[in-house]
């Protein structure tokens, strides 16, 4: 990882805590080289100023597509709700047949939200996905946040049904007070 660009990067100030964001690059760049991918498609669901954009593009060398229900206060690659067809239509059409090779799920923190968004996203994705704020609900008690019940859910159902997630390795990065990541990532 080029630590020097990633701080420059980072001066900006994107809607991630430095320490979990810094792992969680570094592991994907890590995995993509190991998967000999050189391009990678990385989509992101909701994207708080787009500030995570260029980390992407420019660490991972990744074609980043972004989404998000405003652009109020971002300026999404697709303007829509993630739970609309249209809007899944619309990501279909830009990757033109191709895999997510990342998927970064980050819109609507509400389980049944984050819970549409893995079930109708995830079978586009061949490699990582991840979820952020797994930490923030649960530890501080914001009612609105729950991508944490989800998460634990997530574990659960591969604890118990191995075979629904074979091939994958699930494991959270968190840092002190930070939101925290959780990470699904194929292993095989």
């Amino acid at each position: 990882m080029n630590r020097e660009l990633f701080n420059e990067l980072f001066e900006k100030r994107p809607s991630q805590h430095r320490r979990e964001w810094l792992a969680f690059l570094e592991i994907c760049e890590m995995y993509l080289k190991k998967c000999s991918i050189e391009k990678p498609v990385v989509v992101e669901l909701g994207v708080y100023n787009n500030m995570q954009k260029k980390f992407y593009e420019q660490l991972l060398g990744a074609e980043h597509i972004g989404i998000d229900i405003s652009d109020r206060r971002s300026d999404p690659d697709i303007k829509g709700d993630t739970h609309d067809f249209e809007t899944l239509n619309t990501l279909r059409k830009k990757l033109n047949g191709r895999f997510i090779d990342i998927l970064f799920i980050d819109a609507c923190h509400k389980y049944d939200d984050v819970r549409k968004d893995f079930e109708i996203y995830s079978p586009l994705c061949s490699n990582v996905i991840a979820f952020h704020d797994t930490e923030i609900g649960r530890r501080r008690g914001r009612a609105g946040h729950q991508v944490w019940k989800f998460w634990d859910s997530l574990k659960d159902t591969a604890y118990i049904d191995e075979e629904k997630y074979r091939g994958f390795l699930f494991f959270s990065i968190q840092h002190g007070g930070g939101p925290g990541i959780g990470v699904m990532m194929r292993d095989d």
